[in-house]
């Protein structure tokens, strides 16, 4: 389930695509469940913008402890 999406640059939230090679940060947080338990996570994403579209070009995750990246 996502929890938060948050963009680093105030461009990724703009409702018109950014020009071509335009890159920005976004920071994913997702909860995971199952029968065990939940388990928070959060993925940094790096979009660019290629061929009028946002494409994701990079990718780390991690879990979420106190707010913050682990």
């Amino acid at each position: 389930m996502v929890q938060q999406v948050q963009a680093i640059e105030a461009v990724a939230a703009d409702e018109k695509i950014a020009a071509e090679g335009t890159v920005v940060h976004v920071l994913a947080q997702v909860e995971a469940r199952d029968d065990g338990g939940r388990w928070p996570l959060a993925y940094e994403l790096t979009l660019a913008v290629r061929s009028g579209r946002w494409e994701v070009t990079g990718l780390e995750s991690g879990t979420v402890q106190e707010g913050g990246r682990s």
